[in-house]
């Protein structure tokens, strides 16, 4: 993180600020951090399970075929009953907390406090660039354990439905991506600068490879 901010300096019009800030735009901009991205939208979520997958295009103009090799997973989080027993050791009655609450002190970059009570959380992060905007950001911050959620959900006996998982069968992901373009969600949307729209350039054009 400190050679992060030493060399961001250049490139950012403000410094970056707490050490909240810093994580935040470290993950945006692909640093590995203990941030994990979600979306508020399921319709962002559909995007990127489907969208977003490598797939192999088979025939050419009308006849042009999208496969795909592997089915496509969306996660779906119930945060406020995931929070309540993540942290009931503090007796947290609260929902979504913002980087200031005292709950979430051990977890505070860049050095969190080892305490083996100390799993995911979802957070309300800092909205500080227009992707996270555009794709309703949100996130989970993990303590000491590197253990997926999933494992985590089934191991520390959380409740049922905080975590769920859909599976959508590769056979259907095409019919999935055309129904996400066709409520507007495309990679101009997505992404609001100019890669999104090269990307959804070669889509609509058939430049997709």
């Amino acid at each position: 993180m400190l050679r992060f901010r030493q060399r961001s300096i250049p490139f950012v019009n403000n410094r970056l600020g707490d050490d909240w800030e810093a994580l935040f735009v470290m993950q945006h901009h692909g640093v590995p951090t203990r941030l994990l991205d979600w979306s508020e939208s399921p319709f962002i979520g559909l995007f990127f399970a489907t969208a977003g997958r490598n797939f192999k295009v088979v025939g050419r103009g009308r006849n042009r075929e999208i496969m795909y090799q592997d089915d496509a997973v969306v996660w779906f989080l119930d945060p406020i009953a995931w929070n309540r027993h993540a942290l009931h050791h503090l007796s947290f009655k609260g929902e979504i907390p913002f980087s200031n609450d005292s709950a979430i002190t051990p977890y505070k970059p860049p050095l969190t406090t080892y305490d083996f009570r100390n799993l995911p959380i979802a957070i309300n992060g800092a909205h500080n660039s227009s992707r996270i905007v555009a794709q309703r950001g949100a996130f989970t911050i993990f303590g000491n354990s590197v253990d997926a959620m999933e494992r985590i959900y089934e191991t520390e006996n959380f409740p049922v439905g905080a975590l769920a998982k859909v599976v959508i069968s590769k056979e259907l992901i095409p019919k999935f991506r055309e129904a996400i373009f066709s409520y507007g969600i495309a990679e101009s949307v997505v992404f609001p600068d100019l890669d999104g729209l090269a990307r959804e350039t070669r889509r609509e054009f058939g430049f997709e490879d």
